[in-house]
């Protein structure tokens, strides 16, 4: 297969020649069309979308609370509890292969990649002998997609298990079992209370403030808009959170439940998009509730269908379930994107040159077949011709043929120097990102699979709510305009 570099820009459409001048950390970056005049309500998600959690340390919190849940419950040895949490290893988007003991990247055409077998890397060979050339189906069984940046952890202490099953060091287990385990441990993590108890103990340093947060929110509110809260999490830790973030930072507003016409904790997501749950009103709080279902928030917000807008970081059970069931708009948070834009940025100089050495190479090889298909015509004239022509024309051939074969591979060995050079390039870029996996959004010349779904289902996406005062809520989004590649002018 011909191998492209990744990272090479996007021809811009004309219809961006006058976008304003915001940092792209604080643009919203518009998929479809919002029309936001006509948006009547705006959810949101709390984890990872109102609230952003301190990274990586959040992450090696659950990677040790799980790890000793596994040692005192599960039976594993406790010299696992030396492990340490690499936050470099894993990114979001990746699948894990509890069956094989793999993590795969994936493209947007479903195959894989790039893959480890627990932390080493596998290559080319070992990733097309294990999965072929087949479209993965990361949906089958014994796959999990690591959606939310709360799954990170989890993939990499199956990486580091599946390691150290490999070199015998855990007896009596497989790949299925230590999958199994590691969900378990994970989900008992954050289910039993105990993280929770210790991010809200220390929410100054687990849960750092946004101060435009408060601001945004008002903003979209003074425009005339119904904000909904819609949370997997309990009123416990909801409450703890939104406190932290939102109580007294506004006199008009003085408490978290003051910024929301209705607040959903415990909501069930996704399935809370379809079936749901009689709704349970809290005593203390009147626009409260715990669980309920879509019709009846609908009902309640006086909007429903595509008057709805949602925000929220998961692509299936924010983005993708809202989106089909209900027919919201969506808008995603992408916490990653701040880190990825400074990246691209970083490596501007970087990607021009890979783009105007590439553009050359590719140049050079439309030469280099035209100079080898004068090269088999001459031949091939010559066959022909000898037995009819005179020495001296037969020479001026043999002169041509040697002329045309001197250009041929003084042009492939060019364009072999400028692949290599791109290649390089492209190794430094993409290692940026990730030394394993490179961006979350492409690998080589082409999107993962996450950059599929988002551009699928997400109507918008962003980096921090906070960017959302920059949106005027009374005027529509647009997208930049659809185009065939002949049209990119």
């Amino acid at each position: 297969m011909p191998w492209n570099p990744s990272l090479l820009p996007v021809p811009r459409s004309w219809d961006q020649e006058d976008e304003d001048r915001l940092p792209p950390a604080q643009k919203l970056y518009a998929l479809q069309t919002l029309p936001l005049p006509s948006i009547k309500a705006v959810g949101f998600d709390m984890d990872y979308t109102l609230a952003r959690y301190r990274s990586p340390e959040i992450d090696e919190l659950a990677f040790k609370k799980a790890l000793r849940l596994m040692v005192r419950e599960r039976g594993y040895p406790t010299w696992l509890l030396e492990s340490e949490f690499d936050p470099k290893f894993s990114i979001r988007g990746l699948v894990l292969d509890g069956v094989r003991g793999n993590l795969l990247k994936v493209s947007r055409d479903r195959r894989v990649v790039r893959a480890t077998h627990g932390t080493r890397p596998m290559d080319p060979a070992a990733i097309e002998a294990c999965y072929g050339r087949r479209r993965l189906s990361a949906s089958a069984k014994g796959f999990r997609s690591i959606d939310t940046m709360f799954e990170i952890p989890e993939s990499h202490l199956y990486a580091l298990l599946v390691d150290h099953l490999d070199g015998g060091r855990l007896p009596r287990k497989d790949f299925v079992s230590l999958f199994q385990d590691v969900r378990w441990s994970i989900d008992s993590v954050h289910r039993n209370g105990d993280m929770k108890a210790e991010i809200l103990e220390h929410r100054n340093f687990f849960i750092p403030k946004d101060p435009q947060l408060a601001a945004a929110l008002d903003r979209w509110i003074r425009a005339g808009k119904k904000l909904f809260l819609l949370t997997n999490s309990e009123w416990s830790f909801t409450n703890g959170v939104l406190s932290h973030l939102l109580n007294d930072t506004d006199p008009a507003r003085p408490h978290w439940t003051d910024y929301f016409h209705t607040a959903v904790v415990s909501s069930q997501k996704p399935g809370f998009f379809a079936e749901g749950s009689d709704p349970v009103p809290r005593q203390d709080h009147a626009n409260v509730f715990t669980g309920g279902r879509a019709d009846w928030l609908e009902t309640r917000l006086e909007a429903n269908g595509e008057e709805v807008l949602y925000v929220g970081d998961h692509i299936y059970g924010d983005i993708l379930r809202s989106r089909k069931t209900l027919s919201w708009h969506t808008l995603m948070l992408i916490p990653e994107l701040e880190a990825e834009l400074d990246q691209l940025e970083h490596h501007a100089e970087d990607t021009r040159e890979l783009l105007r050495v590439e553009t050359q190479r590719r140049r050079g090889l439309r030469r280099a077949s035209i100079l080898a298909d004068q090269i088999a015509r001459n031949r091939e004239h010559r066959k022909v011709l000898a037995p009819r022509i005179s020495p001296e024309a037969l020479q001026a051939m043999d002169r041509e043929a040697a002329t045309l074969k001197a250009e041929w591979a003084e042009v492939q060995h060019r364009a072999k120097s400028q692949g290599d050079l791109v290649r390089e390039l492209n190794r430094q870029v993409e290692a940026s990102f990730n030394p394993l996996w490179g961006p979350i959004f492409r690998d080589g010349d082409e999107q993962t699979r996450l950059a599929d779904q988002i551009q699928q289902y997400a109507g918008a996406y962003t980096g921090k709510i906070s960017n959302l005062y920059m949106v005027d809520p009374n005027i529509a989004v647009y997208a930049p305009a659809q185009a065939l590649p002949h049209e990119r002018l």
